[in-house]
């Protein structure tokens, strides 16, 4: 039911934006744009060595690119972000996780000029393991589930670590479950990596060592996820990071402010939205703003790629439906200290439902039902989240 209304709402936002931008002028602002995984084609994606997620194909990475820049968009690199001028039409391109897939946007980026942001969950890169909800895509799907029925697997593993939940699929699928199976569903190596970063292009970013929900950490466990992943991508590339993606969106007040402690300026969030210029204005209902502990949302463990409920099929969103998390980061009741703000940045995702460009004309848009529609499931969630624990 909720992913039908989401699709739904999806081709009603296409068909306003369209009637949108012929009637009025468009606003300017910062569209950042989420993704993952790239694939030469769908051949690729039907070997399911991976969780599809947003199913996006090289050639749909360049034709995303070629519609900004037609549309007066550009490219931005995060460094840039605090110099953007009111008025101004600008994009940010952002990878999570890690992906040596990654590499497949490279040509894309150099045919155009445009600069990307990768976030890397730096223990992937060192152990050579793969994503655990990979692992259970390709185990499950292997043993005849549908994508439906791993979606609900996954959702209830969102609540425990990314340690808690490796040690489950080992359990349930051998020793070697962790073992990358090829070059689709690997992270990078460090050697790799290091040779990735020396790309003009490429700007590299946090996001933990272990793809850690750090909602579902204690206060020290989520210190230490954020500072080793400083410390590896340093040690590997020669540069400290400025920026952070959250994994999952899952974040805090404290989360926020253990980010500013350790030297990040900029914390990118999974909400869709576009992000107005300059800092502190409204724009769609959110912002580019400098973000105190105080001001910011509670988040319990999200999904970048799973909610609300089918939006793992195309798309960001944080959950909140997973079991509440015991440990302090976890606790939206806990005061949270006012402190160094972030710059938080929201991102949108393109998703396999509708054709890439309507769904770029569609984030061009001032005005998106998705995002109501989106507000008013997370609220809900986690009323019925609250109400069962």
């Amino acid at each position: 039911m909720i992913a039908s209304i989401q699709r739904f709402v999806r081709k009603t936002d296409c068909l306003v934006a369209r009637a949108y931008l012929s009637a009025f002028r468009e606003r300017g602002g910062l569209l950042a744009f989420l993704f993952h995984s790239l694939f030469h084609d769908e051949r690729e994606i039907a070997l399911n060595q991976v969780d599809p997620l947003q199913r996006t194909t090289v050639a749909q990475f360049r034709a995303f690119i070629a519609y900004y820049q037609k549309h007066g968009y550009r490219f931005v690199n995060p460094d840039e972000l605090d110099a953007l001028e009111p008025g101004g039409k600008y994009a940010l391109v952002t990878f999570d996780d890690g992906y040596f897939n990654n590499v497949l946007a490279l040509p894309v980026l150099e045919e155009y000029q445009v600069p990307a942001l990768f976030f890397i969950s730096t223990d992937h890169v060192r152990e050579r393991k793969s994503f655990w909800w990979d692992v259970l895509y390709r185990e499950r799907v292997a043993q005849g589930a549908t994508p439906d029925q791993v979606y609900h697997e996954a959702q209830a593993l969102k609540s425990l670590t990314t340690e808690q939940i490796e040690a489950e699929l080992v359990a349930r699928f051998g020793a070697d479950a962790l073992k990358p199976r090829g070059d689709i569903d690997r992270p990078f190596t460090p050697d790799e990596l290091r040779a990735f970063a020396r790309h003009p292009l490429v700007h590299l970013g946090n996001h933990t060592a272990n793809h850690a929900i750090l909602t579902n950490y204690s206060a020290e466990d989520a210190h230490a996820q954020i500072l080793r992943a400083q410390e590896a991508l340093e040690e590997m590339t020669g540069a400290r990071p400025r920026t952070i993606a959250f994994p999952n969106g899952a974040r805090s007040g404290p989360v926020v402010q253990t980010c500013a402690e350790l030297g990040l300026r900029v914390g990118f969030t999974i909400r869709p939205a576009k992000n107005a210029l300059p800092a502190g204005q409204s724009c769609s209902g959110l912002n580019v703003s400098r973000r105190t502990p105080s001001d910011l949302p509670f988040v319990r463990g999200g999904a970048d790629h799973h909610s609300p409920p089918y939006e793992g099929r195309g798309g960001g969103g944080e959950t909140t439906h997973s079991v509440a998390s015991k440990a302090p980061y976890g606790k939206p009741e806990r005061p949270w200290t006012a402190g160094s703000g972030l710059v938080q940045v929201d991102r949108f995702s393109l998703h396999d439902e509708l054709p890439v460009e309507a769904q770029c004309r569609a984030y061009r848009s001032d005005l998106l039902l998705y995002g109501l529609f989106r507000a008013g499931y997370l609220k809900l969630a986690r009323g019925w989240a609250n109400a069962s624990t």
